[in-house]
C-alpha cells in the first residue's frame, strides 16, 4: 500500500512539474532584409555591384546607394513567393566625383514600421580598362572572351592599343567591359571616327594581317596599322641599318613571329614595319615599347620567337 502511495505521489508532483513549466521561444521578427555577407566592401566606380541580400516574408523592398547624402542609384526590388536569397547586380555610374565612402542601404517595412539598413562600401577609382571583340578576332563575337588591350599614353585613362591579327571578314568592335555588350564603340561617320552605341556598325580592316589597334575612348577616334616585325642590331647580318625579317605563325588567336638567325656577340632589338615607331627591348620575360637593348654574349644560330600576347610581350632566344 505504502508503494502505491509512493507511486501516486511522485505522479502528482510530476504533473505539476510539467504544468508549471512554460515554453521559452526566442521570438524573431517575421518581415527581414539585411545583407548577405557575401557583398563586396569596395568596388571600383564604372564597374558592376553584386549584392547579396536575405529576406523573409518580405514582397518588396528599397535599394539605395548614397554617397554623401545623395542616392547615386536606386531601385526597388519585388520578391518572388518564398524567395528568401538573392543576388543583384548594379551597374556604378562611371564617374570620378563619386570616389570616396558610401553605404548601400535597404528600407522595408515590417510591423507597421519603416526599417533601415546600411552597410558600408568604399568607391573606388576606376583603373582604365577597353576591350577589342570580332568575328575577325580569335575571340569572336563573345564578350567573355574579349581581349583585353592596354594603356599606351602613361598620362591618359582613354588610350588603348592591343597587337591582334584581324581578317577582313568578320569585323570587330570595342567594349568597355567583358560581361556585356553595354556601352560598346563601332563604327562612327567620319573615317577613323568611333560611336558609343551598341547598333554601331563593325570595324573592318582591307585585308588580313598583324595590326597594331589603338583607340581613343574620349576623341572617338581609333587606328589600324598592319605591321611585319623583324630583328635588328649589332649582333645580326644587318647590323643597326637593316632588319632581318621574322615570319608570323598561325592566324587569329595568334601572336607569334619567329626567325632562325645567326648572331655574333652584341645586341638586337624588335621592331616593326623597318621603323622605330615600334620597337621592344628589355627583359625577355617582359619586352616594353623603347626598352633597353638585348645582350647576345656568344656567338652562334638561335631560333628566336617573339610573342606580343595581349600585356604579356616576350621573346625566346634558343641557340642551336
Amino acid at each position: 500500500m505504502k508503494t502505491v502511495y509512493n507511486y501516486l505521489l511522485a505522479s502528482v508532483c510530476l504533473l505539476w512539474v510539467l504544468v508549471g513549466c512554460k515554453k521559452v521561444e526566442h521570438a524573431i521578427p517575421d518581415e527581414i532584409v539585411s545583407f548577405n555577407e557575401s557583398t563586396p566592401t569596395a568596388v571600383q566606380v564604372g564597374q558592376k555591384l553584386k549584392v547579396g541580400f536575405l529576406t523573409n516574408n518580405v514582397k518588396s523592398f528599397d535599394f539605395s546607394l548614397v554617397k554623401d547624402g545623395t542616392s547615386i542609384l536606386q531601385e526597388q526590388i519585388i520578391l518572388s513567393d518564398n524567395q528568401k536569397i538573392i543576388e543583384k547586380e548594379f551597374d556604378i555610374p562611371l564617374n570620378e566625383e563619386y570616389v570616396g565612402e558610401a553605404v548601400l542601404r535597404v528600407t522595408y517595412t515590417a510591423g507597421g514600421q519603416n526599417i533601415t539598413k546600411e552597410r558600408p562600401i568604399t568607391l573606388q577609382e576606376s583603373n582604365p580598362v577597353m576591350y577589342v571583340v570580332g568575328g575577325s578576332l580569335g575571340a569572336g563575337w563573345d564578350p567573355t572572351r574579349a581581349s583585353m588591350m592596354t594603356v599606351y599614353d602613361p598620362d591618359s585613362k582613354t588610350k588603348f592599343e592591343i597587337f591582334e591579327y584581324l581578317t577582313a571578314e568578320g569585323g570587330f568592335k570595342f567594349l568597355p567591359t567583358n560581361i556585356d555588350w553595354k556601352g560598346g564603340y563601332g563604327k562612327g561617320s567620319a573615317a577613323g571616327s568611333l560611336m558609343q552605341d551598341e547598333e554601331a556598325e563593325n570595324l573592318t580592316v582591307s585585308e588580313d594581317g598583324f595590326y597594331r589597334i589603338r583607340m581613343d575612348a574620349e576623341a572617338l577616334t581609333y587606328e589600324v596599322l598592319k605591321i611585319n616585325m623583324g630583328v635588328i642590331g649589332d649582333a645580326t647580318p644587318g647590323g643597326w641599318d637593316n632588319d632581318t625579317d621574322m615570319a608570323f605563325e598561325g592566324g587569329k588567336g595568334s601572336y607569334t613571329w619567329k626567325v632562325t638567325i645567326d648572331l655574333v656577340p652584341g645586341k638586337i632589338k624588335f621592331r616593326a614595319n623597318d621603323q622605330w615607331t615600334i620597337n621592344f627591348g628589355g627583359d625577355l620575360n617582359n619586352l616594353t615599347q623603347d626598352g633597353p637593348d638585348i645582350e647576345i654574349a656568344s656567338a652562334g644560330t638561335y631560333d628566336i620567337t617573339l610573342q606580343l600576347t595581349p600585356g604579356a610581350y616576350k621573346a625566346i632566344l634558343e641557340k642551336k
